[in-house]
């Protein structure tokens, strides 16, 4: 079956598979954290940095910035900006979570060796074309809502009497766990199986979010959400798409279910 529009298959040359992986930060607290995490990235091969609802919107001229990238500071003019976390993982089909704590509906823990094994796996045989790993403030780390919005979640197995990590210091670890994957399936031969195919293609979590809303408006409108009482039903269905992952024509299908449901209720409105 061929590809969904806008989504090529990566092919079979490792780099490919790095360059579909985003990191997104959200909110740093520190711009000089962003410079690490360019730092970190690079070292591993990486490239694709995203700030989230960044507190500094100039954050690119920050000197602490450069001065942290420290040999990769033409990296840092590629640094991407977005206005939300949403907007930053619209064209992506994964997002993961990299928290030490899960949250309610959350997806269940994972640890970066296996999980990145999978994912370059999905990214070899066409299931993905972007992946995002999440990463939240230094502070507090990622909130529920944002937590919700990523389909799996990797947790750094350090030492429960002590696990707090520098922002950077986990970017290291989730980009190194990254290329060792990479290296892995180099030497196991492989690369020369990744063009084959492994299924249809998942959606955008642009178009998984879209229909999120959709079901919303639907169900609001169908009474079976009451959104004075909406108690747990859209965290619910939101874990259940994350869990699905469903391909681009299942979310089309759901939204022609939810197109049937609006002109039901419309009709009984007039």
């Amino acid at each position: 079956m061929a590809p969904a529009a806008g989504h090529r298959r990566l092919g079979g040359h490792p780099q490919q598979w790095l360059d579909a992986c985003r990191f997104v930060l959200v909110s740093p607290s520190l711009n000089a954290n962003i410079g690490a995490a360019v730092r970190a990235m690079t070292t591993m091969g990486l490239s694709d940095l995203v700030v989230a609802a960044p507190r500094d919107p100039d954050f690119h001229a920050d000197p602490a910035v450069h001065a942290l990238a420290a040999g990769a500071q033409a990296r840092v003019a590629r640094v991407g900006r977005r206005d939300s976390l949403e907007a930053a993982l619209a064209d992506c089909q994964l997002a993961v979570a990299v928290s030490a704590e899960g949250r309610e509906f959350g997806p269940p823990p994972e640890f970066p060796g296996p999980l990145c094994a999978q994912v370059l796996d999905e990214l070899a045989a066409g299931r993905l074309a972007r992946v995002a790993f999440v990463f939240g403030t230094e502070r507090t780390g990622l909130s529920v809502d944002e937590m919700r919005r990523c389909q799996r979640w990797l947790t750094i197995p350090a030492d429960a009497a002590y696990s707090s990590l520098n922002l950077a210091q986990a970017v290291q670890i989730v980009a190194f766990s990254l290329r060792q994957a990479v290296l892995a399936r180099e030497q196991a031969g492989a690369g020369e199986r990744a063009g084959e195919a492994g299924g249809e293609p998942l959606a955008s979590l642009g178009a998984v979010e879209g229909l999120l809303q959709h079901l919303e408006r639907s169900l609001t409108a169908l009474g079976t959400l009451d959104p004075a009482r909406p108690r747990r039903l859209m965290p619910r269905l939101r874990q259940l798409l994350g869990r699905a992952q469903p391909t681009a024509p299942e979310v089309d299908l759901l939204r022609g279910i939810c197109r049937d449901i609006d002109r039901v209720t419309a009709r009984r409105g007039d």
